[in-house]
């Protein structure tokens, strides 16, 4: 086969070679070979050049991919425990639980400011009126099934104030309700609270018991019975004797670790209980209490009780934290369903003008494990914690 370059090549030039170039041509139309084939060069180059009818008279760029980012929620249960770096501040891409729990930072520590520091619960920003709107977020520590044990701090104190939802879930998880409804509200007017009053929502300190519906922990350990001030291993509830209820000592269970360690390291001055039901409100030991427990009373239009008589209590955290310099109201929800929200939110509004006349908090030491394995240690008839660390450990 000769094809046009070569017989350019042997010097075929003129009319001649044109006759030449259209028989070889018509040639290779009726034998079949292809153009494409006839224009390569003896060394099987191809002219790639593109031609007009090879570029289309418009470019559309394929679409770029929608991307889906899933937002925080600060409150929510599900996620990983802390990781080796606890300590360092979260970006915006991080997790609440990336925070070293139960280690509030002191109010002069809030400031904003665009730079990482240890601090181990606060999330700050550069607008610090925004982020006074949408809380502070804090990490207290996770539950036996490892969820996280979540609250949301208003305001910047000194004198804290905590309100408590969920100690007891199941058909008491309408105090759930009404604590994420009260901060919600105090979200949206964070000029009702009081100058000089810090506000802690703790909606859900039983996290695996609101997903399980029940009222104990994933252990069947009564989260209200298990603190160190008149502890017992069997406890007493709405259906009677709960054999272990109590836990296995005092502080045996993560969450009532975490919640005890969170309120006395603040330290905070005043805390709520939510339970359900019986329209009630009950103080905790002392004159203080018994204030709190007034106020609420009679602002919210429940009955006041001076003391629980329906069934025998042990290991209760208003008892410890009283102890403890705290003073504590428990409000009982007038049923299992209600959150009772307008008749709370005037209860917490009185609760609050009557903590902005307490004095600001001094001479609180932080709750170490030391403590919690004295507790334990006590209970093993030594009062040596480090020969009881066997049988403790935390």
């Amino acid at each position: 086969m000769i094809g046009a370059e070569r017989l350019r090549r042997a010097g075929t030039t003129g009319f001649p070679a044109l006759i030449v170039i259209l028989g070889t041509a018509c040639l290779l139309s009726v034998i079949g070979i292809p153009s494409s084939v006839a224009a390569q060069g003896v060394d099987g180059t191809v002219d790639e050049t593109p031609t007009s009818a090879s570029i289309p008279d418009t470019y559309t760029p394929s679409p770029t991919p929608a991307v889906s980012m899933a937002t925080q929620n600060p409150l929510g249960n599900e996620s990983p425990k802390p990781g080796e770096r606890a300590d360092v501040q979260p970006t915006p891409e991080s997790k609440v639980d990336d925070l070293e729990p139960g280690k509030p930072p002191p109010p002069a520590d809030r400031a904003a400011t665009s730079e990482p520091t240890s601090s181990p619960i606060a999330v700050k920003t550069a607008d610090t009126a925004a982020q006074a709107i949408a809380g502070y977020p804090v990490l207290l520590g996770h539950s036996v099934q490892g969820r996280a044990i979540r609250g949301v701090e208003l305001g910047d104190g000194p004198r804290w104030f905590a309100v408590i939802g969920g100690i007891h879930q199941g058909n008491e998880a309408n105090s759930t309700v009404l604590a994420h409804l009260l901060l919600d509200y105090f979200r949206n007017n964070p000029a009702e609270i009081p100058a000089g009053v810090g506000l802690a929502f703790l909606p859900d300190v039983n996290p695996d018991g609101a997903v399980a519906g029940t009222r104990e922990n994933a252990n069947g350990v009564d989260l209200n019975r298990n603190w160190e001030v008149g502890w017992r291993p069997d406890s007493y509830g709405p259906s009677g004797l709960v054999p272990g209820g109590g836990g296995t000592r005092p502080f045996s269970e993560p969450e009532t670790r975490a919640l005890a360690r969170y309120l006395v390291d603040r330290p905070f001055v005043a805390a709520i209980f939510f339970h359900s039901k019986g329209g009630l409100v009950v103080p905790g030991p002392g004159s203080g209490s018994a204030e709190l427990a007034s106020a609420i009373t009679q602002a919210a239009q429940y009955t006041y009780l001076r003391g629980w008589t329906a069934y025998p209590l042990s290991g209760q955290a208003s008892k410890y934290l009283v102890k403890q310099g705290i003073h504590v109201a428990i409000v009982e929800l007038s049923t299992h369903t209600d959150p009772d929200f307008t008749r709370n939110l005037q209860g917490l509004r009185a609760a609050l003008a009557w903590a902005r006349e307490l004095p600001e908090p001094s001479g609180f030491q932080p709750v170490a494990d030391s403590e919690f394995s004295d507790a334990c240690a006590r209970l093993l008839g030594t009062y040596r914690a480090r020969l009881a660390s066997p049988l403790c450990p935390w």
